[in-house]
């Protein structure tokens, strides 16, 4: 047998024994790549603000209630709420002193 067809069959089934191998290894699942870790990352982000926020705004309305409650009236700005009511004004709301409504901000 010619020894360029030797090695050119052996190439070849080596080829295929590899390719083989290679079809049978599973798809790494799309959360744990790269790209699917940071999109998790994002999406926990996302879901972290929105308890962030959710937490801020009750705590807001409540401190305002407790305000009312106490002086009668509502509190001018949010700072009024400072250091009786909260320990600090928290970012991403809006308040309407003439109505009390406390809203995330635009």
């Amino acid at each position: 047998m010619n020894p360029k067809i030797f090695w050119l069959l052996l190439l070849v089934l080596l080829g295929g024994v590899g390719y083989y191998i290679w079809s049978q290894i599973p798809d790494t699942p799309k959360d744990q790549t790269l790209g699917g870790y940071a999109e998790n990352l994002h999406a926990d982000e996302q879901r972290a603000q929105a308890v962030a926020s959710s937490v801020n705004h009750s705590s807001v309305e409540e401190a305002i209630h407790k305000y009312k409650a106490d002086k009668g009236n509502l509190p001018a700005s949010l700072q009024d709420l400072v250091p009786d009511y909260l320990d600090h004004v928290p970012g991403g709301l809006q308040y309407d002193s003439s109505t009390g409504a406390v809203s995330p901000a635009q």
